[in-house]
This record gives structure tokens, C-alpha cells and sequence, in this order.
């Protein structure tokens, strides 16, 4: 029988589809155990070496070179999410390892919470709710989103979910992307800025890209310090996107109005300044979790494993140069 090692913590916590679908594929499912965490690269590979898997379907752990070699027996790493950046994709391939994910199954689910965090933070909804639980009658002054304008920086899936829900609002819309979409900015009425005016204009920025070498620190203290006093950073897509320091430094001094964060360069964040801070929301990497995206990217992920493994084609392999020397 095959052995699947889920390191994700997520995945299987939710519901169970995933499992099922994995044993009914033919599948000795095995978790990591709670008292190996938090993984680190040595620790997962112990555990690699030791049980031998042959997919191990990955959370956000990191997965190099170390891991990836420390077993011969392991043949596919399935991300349990979209992005891929904790995974060292050139020493997969050239391991023979096949790298998928499972894309389109959170963006829902994220761009909801990128809306959250938009109202909460014009609205003050955090400290008008502390204000009340301690007796208090505070007034807090809020500013509507409809009458004002969004930067949204990347118009993949994700970004294009942001951009539909702003619509409904009649929110002014810029754009930010490598690759233009003109339909989108044709359906609804986005305009396609230089990032430099983006930040110049916008009364909230957020965040919708990939994390890789020329996004790494896309906003550092020259880029924030273009933003409007009173404008908000929104980030749920990668915490390395933004320089940390810098943008605590720049909140504790004013220089934005605040900022939304699901994601840090370290998680768990006990030692992120931004976590000092009273004009920062900060919440533990949640923008995939719901009911509905969880039980879609559990199926997605073991979908994939089963079919790869019968043989069988998938759209979401991410190095498909792996394809013609891959066997089971």
C-alpha cells in the first residue's frame, strides 16, 4: 500500500474528504503528530526518512532539498494551497519529484476576508467593540469604501475576486500586474497603473501576489513612505511581500493609517513588531479558512494524488518538466 505523510496542519482538520478519497485511492494516510510541532526542515525530513512516504501533501513548512532527498520512496509533494514558495521547486525537479497545488480552491474564501479587514479597519469595528465590552460609549468616526479608491496590487484569480466584491461597493479601482487583463479592466472599470501611482493614490493597497525573487519585499520604507497618511495596507497573500520593519516603523509613526495582516515572514509571529501595535489587525493565517474552501482543497489535493498516481492527467502539476521520467 502507498503511504500519504500529511504534514499540512489544516488539511483533514476540517473535514474528511480528503482521507477518504486518499484511503479509497489506495492510500495509508499518516499524520504528522501534534508533539513534532512546529516542523522545521530537520524534523520533517526525520520524519520523511522514517516513514517513507510516497506523497506527502505540505502545509506552509518548509520543504528544501534536505526533505525532498530523504527518502527514495517519495515521488509527489501536493501543497495543500495555491502557492508553492516554501517548497524548493529546482530541487524537486531535479530529484524527479513531481510538485502540484490546488489552485482556485481558497479564492473566495481570501478575497472575503480582504473585505473584512477593508470595513474593519475603515470602521474602526476592532476598538469600537473593545471600547463597548469595557462600558464605554465611544463614537468612532469611520470613512465608506464606496467612496474611495483601491489599489489592488496582482489580478490573478484571487485579485479579480477583490476587484468583483469592490464593484458592488462603487469603489474607485486601480490595478498593479506584470500581466495586464484588459477584460477585467474593460467589465469593470479597472485601471492599469505603474506601482509607483498605485501607491500614490490609493486610500487602500492590497496585496494579491505571488511571493518570489522580484515580489520579495515589494514594499519596502521608499515604497510605503509614497502612501497617503491616511490610507491602509491589506496583507493575506505572503508576509515576505512586505518589509516588516519597515512597516511597523512607519505605522507606529503615523505614516499610514494602518494595515490589515493574515501572513509573516515568520509563522508563528511571536517576535513581528506589527504585533505591538493598536492600528494593526492581525490574525493567524486564516484567509483559506472556511467550510466551504477547506473541504474543496481537500478534495483538490487528494484528487490529484489518486489520479497521478493511477496514471491518470492533472492540471496542477507546477513542474511539468518532471512528467516524462516520473513512474510511481
Amino acid at each position: 500500500m502507498r503511504i500519504a505523510l500529511i504534514s499540512s496542519r489544516s488539511f483533514g482538520q476540517i473535514v474528511r474528504v480528503g482521507e477518504d478519497l486518499l484511503a479509497r485511492g489506495g492510500f495509508d494516510v499518516r499524520r504528522v503528530p501534534d508533539s513534532e510541532r512546529p516542523l522545521d526542515a530537520p524534523k520533517l525530513a526525520r520524519l520523511v526518512a522514517r516513514e517513507r512516504p510516497n506523497a506527502l501533501i505540505a502545509g506552509a513548512e518548509p520543504i528544501p532539498r534536505e526533505v525532498l532527498t530523504a527518502s527514495p520512496t517519495l515521488k509527489l509533494v501536493q501543497k495543500h494551497g495555491v502557492g508553492v514558495d516554501n517548497i524548493d521547486l529546482a530541487a524537486a525537479t531535479s530529484a524527479g519529484i513531481l510538485v502540484t497545488n490546488a489552485p482556485g480552491t481558497n479564492t473566495e474564501a481570501v478575497a472575503d476576508l480582504a473585505l473584512a479587514f477593508m470595513l474593519s479597519l475603515l470602521r474602526q469595528v476592532v476598538p469600537a467593540v473593545e471600547s463597548t465590552r469595557r462600558g464605554k460609549w465611544d463614537r468612532y468616526m469611520g470613512r465608506e469604501l464606496g467612496q474611495l479608491t483601491v489599489g489592488v496590487v496582482g489580478t490573478g484569480r484571487i485579485g479579480r475576486a477583490v476587484i468583483r466584491r469592490l464593484g458592488g461597493f462603487g469603489s474607485r479601482i486601480l490595478a498593479y500586474d506584470v500581466i495586464q487583463d484588459p477584460s477585467l479592466a474593460a467589465t469593470h472599470s479597472v485601471k492599469y497603473v505603474e506601482m509607483s501611482e498605485l501607491l500614490d493614490e490609493s486610500d487602500i493597497v492590497t496585496l494579491h501576489i505571488p511571493l518570489m525573487e522580484g515580489t520579495r519585499e515589494l514594499l519596502g520604507r521608499r515604497e510605503l513612505a509614497r502612501m497617503k497618511r491616511s490610507a491602509f495596507l491589506i496583507n493575506i497573500a505572503r508576509g515576505e511581500l512586505v518589509d516588516e520593519s519597515a512597516l511597523a516603523e512607519h505605522l507606529a509613526a503615523g505614516g499610514i493609517a494602518g494595515a490589515g495582516v493574515d501572513v509573516f515572514a515568520t509563522e508563528p509571529p511571536q517576535s513581528s513588531p506589527l504585533l505591538k501595535l493598536s492600528n494593526v489587525l492581525a490574525t493567524p493565517h486564516i484567509g483559506a479558512y472556511t467550510q466551504e474552501a477547506m473541504e474543496a482543497m481537500d478534495r483538490a489535493c487528494a484528487e490529484t494524488v489518486v489520479d497521478i498516481f493511477s496514471g491518470r492527467r492533472s492540471d496542477h502539476v507546477v513542474n511539468p518538466e518532471v512528467l516524462g521520467r516520473w513512474t510511481p
